[in-house]
């Protein structure tokens, strides 16, 4: 399906063209400045380019016409009248523009990007105003600050991106953010073959000054008299910031572009080259490809560029703004037969799960492999009695690495999905004291003994025998001393792997107690009986099970960000077995086994 959008407070389109790059289809582009206007027209002809102010423009042709609406509204000061917090309270500022077009076209999905700063302008209230007068509008919000220099630009570039979904879409739509770069884009990364271009030229003094600044360096690295007369009253203020007189080094990313690369207290020198970076240079820090032509004269350009939002974070945000479009539409034509879960906060935990997963799946060398140092003995017993290979031993060895390292994983999916079920709520760590799950049941919860309770806390556990005695003691007392706070509760010890599906009384000996102490209202409680008191389905656990195998497959099918690592174990240990070459080759793998463990032992040392 084609996705279509419209863009608001274009200026010189990075965001509409990281948008286009990814995949929507501008169907109108907003923008008052006339030469903003031009880069737009001369770069996509084709584009509908509304050269207007937008407090002019009617929306209303577009309602249930488009699937987004996007831009970054300057948000001036709201006015906040009494305790009221709404549309009203934007009157006449260019974000109630924003909020306009919105109401007048209904888009599936909307991006409002800004500055991070808006977080916390106002002590926190101008967001809080902006949040409401969406929830209005009918909108569920998810918020996150990027920084462009891990979403392939070479600029250190903080924005809040803003998504919005549809009240109605909400249950349909799930929408990621995109996986930030595991390292930063540099300034080489950016303008690795850069065409030359003209540029602005800093003054005869500032180019004196700057003659003085290292790469990577500021006014900290003048000589003081220098740094003084330079910097005048901000000198005497803590000196500045860091920006000030500030050479980019190669192997960073540039500081967050302005509207001009030369002016005080934002310079923006080139590493080698004592001058202000070129327009070109400036349009491939933004990440816009070189085709992409500014109009106007030099500071008009210069200006266009430095206000805009890069191409490629935008490329990114859009990509996943179309897949959750795409899929949300997929999903909606596929059977879910659960009641108590939807199918797109199912499969946003799976993915959030196998995220976990991910930042494991690191790649194991030789190294890592050894760092919690192997055991050769053990290695050479296995690959005898188990009849295998050297190569399938290592394999095996680093998947029970890896499988002790994920059990916090599927503790987090067994954990976490309650959040997303009816009257559980899921404690951030620490907080509500440290339970894993805690369920309000107003109906009452009927214990054995035909006692009601109305809250239930839980611990979850993968297995309750992996717990060690003092864990378990404390986990015990944790659940007395919460009964003793609170008489209308419950406490239960879920756990994942349990011989028997059960709910029953907890019996345990405390320290310093001989006789185990029980208690009706301390728990131990099968994972599936769980499931079954707080949905009130008796299958509930069950359903989960039976759906997740085609969840798992769709998250890893529909994903290009988990990737399967490449182990170099087995490879370096071969070539560590050819170093000994006066042995057969089975004993000279044997020894290449060996020293991973007994390297400095006697006999060894020699190898």
């Amino acid at each position: 399906m084609d996705i279509t959008g419209i863009e608001l407070f274009a200026g010189g389109g990075g965001l509409a063209l990281g948008l286009e790059q990814a995949g929507i289809d501008a169907v109108a582009v907003v923008e008052i400045d006339h030469e903003a206007c031009e880069t737009l027209r001369h770069n996509r002809p084709h584009w509908d380019v509304i050269e207007a102010d937008i407090h002019d423009v009617d929306f209303t042709e577009y309602k249930d016409k488009i699937d987004i609406v996007s831009g970054g509204a300057p948000c001036q000061a709201f006015s906040y009248a009494g305790k009221k917090l709404g549309f009203g309270d934007t009157r006449g500022t260019l974000f109630a523009e924003f909020a306009r077009c919105i109401k007048e076209t209904n888009p599936k999905m909307f991006l409002f990007e800004n500055v991070r700063g808006l977080l916390s302008h106002d002590s926190g209230r101008t967001f809080a105003t902006i949040e409401k007068t969406f929830k209005d509008l009918g909108y569920t919000i998810q918020k996150q600050v990027l920084n462009a220099c891990y979403y392939g630009v070479g600029q250190k570039r903080e924005r809040i991106i803003v998504i919005g979904i549809r009240n109605d879409l909400e249950k349909i739509i799930s929408f990621s953010y995109p996986r930030p770069d595991k390292t930063w884009t540099t300034l080489r990364d950016a303008l690795k073959d850069c065409p030359k271009s003209e540029g602005q030229a800093f003054s005869e003094n500032k180019r004196k000054v700057m003659e003085l600044v290292p790469p990577g360096g500021c006014w900290v690295d003048l000589p003081e008299d220098v740094a003084r007369a330079y910097m005048g009253k901000s000198y005497y203020s803590g000196g500045g910031r860091r920006g000030m007189a500030r050479r980019i080094a190669w192997d960073e990313p540039c500081l967050t572009l302005t509207t001009s690369p030369s002016q005080k207290q934002t310079e923006r020198c080139h590493p080698d080259e004592t001058r202000p970076f070129t327009v070109r240079e400036y349009a491939r820090i933004q990440s816009f490809p070189d085709e992409w032509e500014f109009q106007g004269t030099l500071s008009e350009q210069y200006k266009q560029i430095g206000n805009a939002v890069p191409v490629e974070m935008a490329r990114r945000v859009g990509v996943q703004m179309i897949k959750a479009l795409r899929e949300s539409e997929s999903d909606d034509m596929k059977e879910w037969n659960i009641d108590f879960i939807s199918r797109k906060k199912f499969k946003a935990h799976v993915t959030e799960t196998i995220k976990q997963y991910g930042d494991k799946l690191v790649p194991y060398d030789k190294e890592k492999f050894n760092s919690n140092l192997i055991d050769p003995i053990k290695m050479v017993f296995d690959k005898a009695v188990y009849g295998t290979s050297w190569a399938d031993i290592v394999s095996s060895e680093i998947f029970r690495q890896r499988d002790k390292s994920d059990n916090n994983s599927i503790g987090y999916f067994h954990q976490r999905i309650f959040q997303y079920i009816d009257k559980c709520r899921v404690p951030d760590n620490g907080k509500e004291g440290g339970w894993d799950v805690i369920v309000d049941m107003p109906e009452g919860y009927i214990i054995d003994d035909c006692n009601t309770v109305h809250t239930i806390y839980a611990e979850m556990k993968n297995k309750h025998n992996t717990m060690n005695s003092a864990a378990s003691n404390d986990t015990f007392i944790k659940m007395m001393d919460q009964m003793h706070k609170d008489d209308d509760c419950v406490c239960m010890l879920v756990e994942a792997i349990a011989l028997h599906s059960q709910n029953k009384i907890w019996e345990k000996k405390v320290r310093g107690k001989e006789e185990k102490i029980s208690i009706r209202r301390i728990r131990r409680v099968s994972i599936d009986k769980f499931y079954e008191i707080v949905t009130g389905e008796s299958d509930a656990f069950y359903q989960i099970c039976m759906a997740l195998p085609d969840i798992i497959r769709e998250v890893i099918d529909d994903s290009d960000t988990i990737e399967v690592p490449h182990d170099t174990v087995y490879e370096e240990l071969v070539e560590e077995a050819k170093k000994h070459s006066g042995l057969d080759p089975e004993a000279s793998m044997l020894m290449a086994m060996y020293l991973l463990g007994f390297s400095e032992y006697n006999g060894f040392s020699e190898y």
